[in-house]
């Protein structure tokens, strides 16, 4: 199957067929939101999309359609997310994590060509380059993206609620170059036996 990797518009038809795409894949249990999509689309328009380092990208079928998407930006004090994590993890974990991190904000593939590479490919693409040390997100914990985060080197870093009452989330991070290339910053060091990080 051939597919490539281009920079999404964050208007018009492509903008739409990937929220489609988007809408598609988190209907679908856990998640079962339809809804989900439509707050995306607003979300970009009035916040993210205007954020330092927004950059978006979809996966095109050879035939032109759209297979995947994804999007992210700086990570920094004063945004909803950024905020709420920094409150729940150690100073430590934040001086490392946060202080210069690309929050990979969303992803999302066609339900029926999953398990084609093409999410791992999305996700290489979106932090390709980027000048901050770490990216990091959140996944529900209940669902199975956070096995291909594992794989692609993201670490769990916390386990949180964002409402009272709500779904459970894996917060979670991955170095980069060059700080990825193998060797942690200070303060942290790799545990050989486990897919983890150890902070101290």
């Amino acid at each position: 199957m051939a597919w490539t990797i281009e920079p999404l518009p964050t208007s018009g038809a492509r903008f739409e067929s990937a929220l489609a795409v988007y809408r598609e894949a988190f209907s679908r249990p856990p998640y079962s939101d339809t809804e989900r999509a439509n707050e995306v689309r607003t979300r970009v328009a009035s916040q993210h999309g205007r954020r330092p380092g927004f950059r978006a990208f979809c996966a095109t079928h050879g035939d032109g359609r759209v297979l995947g998407m994804t999007y992210g930006y700086r990570s920094e004090p004063g945004q909803w997310w950024h905020d709420a994590v920094a409150a729940v993890i150690e100073p430590a974990a934040y001086a490392i994590w946060l202080t210069s991190a690309y929050e990979l904000a969303e992803v999302a593939v066609a339900p029926a060509f999953q398990s084609f590479g093409i999410g791992r490919a999305l996700i290489e693409r979106l932090i390709a380059g980027v000048p901050e040390r770490t990216c990091v997100l959140s996944t529900r914990s209940d669902s199975n993206a956070h096995r291909l985060y594992r794989r692609l080197g993201f670490v769990e870093l916390a386990e949180m609620q964002f409402f009272a009452g709500g779904h459970p989330f894996y917060i979670m991070g991955r170095l980069l170059p060059p700080a990825g290339d193998g060797t942690a910053p200070p303060g942290v060091h790799r545990d050989r036996n486990a897919n983890s990080l150890a902070i101290g």
